[in-house]
């Protein structure tokens, strides 16, 4: 049976639809992750002709319904120089083809080369200042505490002996995060007795250069603004969503959220990215701080965010503003939308946070069961066969070891 997007090309040979989008060309890179199936549906049903890029047949995005081409390629992480040469050589058979790069070594190698990309396709890309800004949490929060934009107490430790010296002088609780980096990977929250000063230096030379920040209490709500500036460098779409449950526990990727009206979330998250001539996609990442009631700045995350899915179903279609805006259509600003909306991360997000949360913490199965499959990102109706892929390509993956550190990440 042909799919949605097999039919809109076919009712344009027919001449029943004159939308130039029909035709255009899209290329999705890591196709394994449930935001790059998120961009592929989404593109599919504005009629693209999608490209999925994935380094397995089990890459997740390659059966969807709204993939018109597969390409075997090495991930960017794991192989730079044949995943660089594999996209050149798919952008050069489809010139003209918008591109989404999903994972930040994706986008550092599309911002390293970028002269030859921006001839072959068409993308929006911050300037290279701005992603290293944006990559480096130092430079980020050093940069938001000159706006004067709320911010965690923050020190920049320049080697390890210093980290020992700057935890055991902290009073209460912190965090220490690498200075690059994304998801959870090397985060590690507690206070000066939670390890020794052999175990923190293990820590930084595993993971690198490291900051620490005084954590926001537990109960504070994440919070996260997710923008698209254009090639001018306005801001074209807005949304803001909370965190309501997260893998792991103590601190990871949402696996539900919601979204949220939060007007000064978004206006301190615009002037930050306009201080940086931002072009293109970023998600700035807040915790609500419940001692004085004041959102302060966690990240900015550069590309294509784990919870893209929760913006498309409240209606800001990140990835179709960002392809239409790409080909340089004028588009009305998204800015409004409703509040509550809510969607999960169930396979396997919500599903290890509800085994692992302790039991007088956690809602009852009942409880858990309610709103599905609706609420789950992995369900849509017009994609059975990207659903099942979900559930099959998430077993294979979970048998790689390779893999299982992105579990935390999502």
């Amino acid at each position: 049976m042909p799919g949605t997007a097999s039919r809109s090309k076919q009712e344009l040979r027919q001449g029943r639809f004159e939308d130039p989008a029909f035709t255009r060309p899209a290329l999705v890179t890591d196709g394994l992750w449930r935001k790059s199936l998120s961009a592929v549906r989404s593109l599919g049903k504005a009629g693209f002709e999608v490209a999925v890029m994935g380094d397995s047949v089990f890459t997740t995005g390659f059966w969807s319904t709204f993939t018109e081409k597969r390409i075997i390629a090495p991930t960017a992480a794991a192989n730079p120089d044949g995943f660089g040469k594999r996209l050149l050589e798919t952008l050069e058979e489809n010139p003209g083809s918008v591109l989404l790069p999903m994972e930040d070594t994706t986008l550092r190698w599309v911002s390293t080369h970028r002269k030859r990309i921006q001839e072959l396709a068409r993308i929006l890309l911050p300037s290279p200042e701005a992603l290293e800004t944006a990559w480096d949490k130092s430079a980020t929060l050093a940069l938001a505490e000159e706006m004067g934009l709320p911010c965690p107490r923050t020190w920049r430790p320049s080697n390890p002996e210093e980290l020992c010296d700057i935890v055991a002088g902290i009073q209460g609780e912190f965090v220490t995060k690498p200075l690059r980096g994304s998801g959870s990977a090397g985060v590690c929250y507690g206070n000066r007795d939670s390890r020794t000063p052999a175990e923190w230096k293990r820590h930084w030379e595993r993971f690198g250069p490291m900051l620490v920040q005084e954590r926001v209490p537990a109960q504070g709500q994440g919070l996260g603004a997710s923008l698209l500036f254009d090639a001018a460098g306005e801001c074209i779409a807005a949304f803001a969503h909370e965190r309501l449950q997260q893998y792991p526990n103590s601190g990871g990727p949402s696996t539900d959220r919601q979204s949220l009206y939060a007007p000064e979330l978004l206006e301190m998250s615009i002037r930050l990215l306009k201080r940086l001539n931002w072009r293109g996609i970023a998600m700035v990442e807040w915790k609500a701080d419940p001692r004085d009631g004041r959102p302060k700045l966690m990240e900015i995350n550069p590309r294509f965010w784990g919870s893209l899915e929760l913006a498309i179903r409240s209606g800001v279609d990140f990835p179709q503003l960002y392809a239409r805006a790409a080909l340089g259509e004028r588009i009305e600003p998204v800015l409004r939308y409703p509040a509550g909306v809510r969607c999960r991360w169930v396979i396997p997000g919500d599903i290890l946070r509800y085994i692992t949360q302790p039991a007088q913490s956690r809602e009852s199965v009942r409880e858990f069961l309610r709103g599905l499959p609706g609420q789950a990102e992995e369900w849509d109706p017009e994609d059975p066969a990207g659903a099942l892929a979900t559930i099959i390509c998430t077993g294979a993956a979970a048998l790689n070891p390779r893999y299982w550190k992105y579990v935390s990440r999502g």
